[in-house]
């Protein structure tokens, strides 16, 4: 070892002094790098698939969502919908969509509605999901799921103006250009709660008004001029498929197309054939290994 250092040593003399400090100098910011240096990183993973969260059940005139990108997609019956879509009717359009813990919502025209958090998870005691979304303009009717039922808290529907709950509730909302917020009672108990404070409506206080933000709810006993007409809302629910095992084809069956997109057929299907029944089934298939409470091994029955 002492004689190994000697021969380093002897081999560093017939150096320059001045290339000798160089040499030190390259060797210590060396190993610096080798220490601050980035590891490697595998492949980079495909981005993470949007969270399904239900299907639309039928549409009047125009209806698309948005996704965060800007990207923009036509929705028809049976398209699936994601968390963080933008929802928006076009002029003179209407829409109904039914979520995965079948929550029913039909839109107003010139309506936008933001997915901003939805999980649903039906075998779970007590709360089994998150329902959070964003009224930005215009309007829907509503009959609240298994989230709100199980969990109201569970539940809220933002707007400039007010936040929403609901206990087991059928109720209407309409947001207008001024941000001036109206909420229409039908059964169960929607909350309106603002800044300044907040109101339940019930038999006795059927419709509320919100004409700003941080103002106080007004009651109102006559139903607003946008409540005359009801929206309809199509009796429909999302129920586990009863053939999760076979994808299908978009709209190509034999002895009948689905109107519009889908990767389902409408009927029961019987060795490829579509057949009529009394409830519309869309069937969205698998490949397997789909789990409980996605929109991938449900069906949408009316």
């Amino acid at each position: 070892m002492e004689r190994g250092g000697r021969k380093l040593k002897n081999f560093a003399s017939k150096f320059p002094a001045w290339l000798r400090q160089v040499l030190i100098l390259f060797i210590i910011f060396t190993l610096i790098q080798l220490c601050y240096a980035v590891p490697s990183t595998p492949a980079s993973q495909p981005p993470a698939e949007p969270q399904p969260a239900g299907r639309v059940v039928w549409v009047q005139g125009s209806f698309m969502a948005v996704k965060p990108n800007h990207q923009e997609r036509t929705l028809s019956r049976a398209s699936i919908l994601y968390v963080t879509d933008t929802l928006v009717t076009g002029t003179n359009s209407q829409a109904q969509i039914v979520f995965t813990d079948n929550t029913l919502m039909t839109f107003r025209p010139e309506t936008k509605f933001y997915i901003a958090d939805y999980q649903y998870h039906p075998t779970s005691q007590g709360s089994v999901g998150k329902y959070v979304m964003r009224l930005i303009e215009g309007g829907f009717r509503t009959i609240t799921g298994l989230i709100a039922k199980r969990n109201p808290s569970d539940y809220q529907v933002n707007t400039p103006v007010a936040t929403i709950g609901v206990r087991g509730t059928d109720y209407t909302v309409y947001l207008n250009k001024s941000n001036q917020l109206y909420v229409g009672y039908y059964s169960g108990t929607p909350c309106v709660t603002s800044v300044g404070g907040g109101l339940c409506l019930g038999s006795k206080t059927p419709y509320a008004m919100v004409p700003k933000a941080q103002a106080i709810p007004v009651p109102l006993a006559q139903p607003p001029e946008v409540f005359k007409e009801k929206l309809q809302i199509t009796p429909a629910r999302i129920a586990p498929s009863p053939t999760p095992t076979t994808n299908r084809n978009i709209g190509q069956t034999t002895g009948g197309n689905m109107p519009g997109n889908g990767n389902m057929n409408i009927g029961q299907t019987t060795g490829g054939n579509t057949t009529n029944t009394g409830n519309t089934v869309i069937n969205t298939g698998s490949s397997g290994g789909n789990k409980a409470g996605t929109v991938s091994n449900f069906c949408i029955s009316n």
